[in-house]
C-alpha cells in the first residue's frame, strides 16, 4: 500500500499538469504531464550527484526498505529497492 502511495505521489504533478492544461489540447497536456513526471526522478539523480551525502542517505534508507522487503518475502520489491541502493551509491561516487 505504501509503495502505491509513493507512486501516486510521484505521478501527481504530471496528473495536475494534464488537468490544468487540458483546455489547450490533450496532446500538449499529456506531453507536459509526462515531462513533469519524468523530471522528478531526474532532479533527484542530479541532486544526489551534486550533493553526495543525499546519495548516502537515500542509499541507507533504500537498503533498509530492501532488507525489510526481502524479510517479508517480496523478492521483486526488494530487488527494485536494491537497484535504488546501487544507483544512489553510483550517484554519490562510491561505485
Amino acid at each position: 500500500m505504501l509503495l502505491f502511495v509513493i507512486c501516486l505521489a510521484g505521478l501527481s504533478p504530471g496528473i495536475a499538469t494534464v488537468w490544468l492544461l487540458r483546455h489547450r489540447g490533450w496532446l500538449l497536456a499529456t506531453a507536459a504531464g509526462l515531462a513533469v513526471t519524468l523530471a522528478l526522478p531526474g532532479l533527484l539523480l542530479v541532486a544526489m550527484v551534486a550533493m553526495p551525502p543525499l546519495g548516502y542517505l537515500i542509499a541507507a534508507l533504500s537498503a533498509a526498505v530492501a532488507v525489510r522487503a526481502y524479510d517479508d518475502g517480496r523478492v521483486f520489491v526488494g530487488t527494485a529497492w536494491a537497484v535504488v541502493v546501487v544507483a544512489a551509491f553510483a550517484c554519490a561516487g562510491v561505485l
